[in-house]
């Protein structure tokens, strides 16, 4: 069904220049597969691309409560996460993507979303931490290695 979906889904997204046409073809999708999280992760997709999150924030909700694979779940976590930030609901916002952050450390995306909703909730220190620390998880370089220790004393500190 995965690879079904990716080529419904990549099809779909031919009309991205036409909203009308987009929105119908995605709507039709879920119409199809109304039992389907990953159907209404996509239509929420298509309502956040248009500007239009207070829709597709249900459509993230209700995706997620039936059960998304890891891979669309982190997805659907981060979109849900961004558009409660964009409506004004930060501490809705942080919850979702501090959960997300615990639940998939590896997805630097996500303590990137995660540090700019701090930001947005003038927890700047905090968004920055949030950050610096998803770097020091992911990068692996010699001079990151090299400098670990003080980078550390210094995040911390933040």
């Amino acid at each position: 069904m995965d690879g079904n979906f990716d080529m419904l889904v990549e099809n779909g997204w031919l009309f991205k220049n036409d909203e009308n046409q987009l929105l119908h073809y995605f709507s039709e999708i879920v119409k199809k597969y109304p039992n389907s999280a990953r159907a209404k992760f996509e239509l929420g997709n298509v309502y956040d691309y248009l500007g239009q999150e207070m829709k597709a924030i249900p459509l993230y909700e209700e995706a997620l409560e039936m059960g998304l694979k890891d891979e669309w779940e982190a997805y659907a976590l981060i979109q849900l996460g961004s558009s409660l930030k964009n409506v004004g609901k930060l501490n809705d916002a942080l919850e979702v993507l501090t959960e997300a952050e615990t639940r998939f450390p590896h997805l630097l995306s996500i303590s990137m979303f995660l540090g700019i909703t701090l930001h947005h909730a003038n927890r700047e220190s905090e968004g920055m931490k949030t950050v610096l620390k998803a770097v020091m998880r992911q990068m692996k370089t010699t001079d990151i290695e090299r400098y670990s220790f003080a980078l550390d004393n210094y995040i911390n500190k933040l």
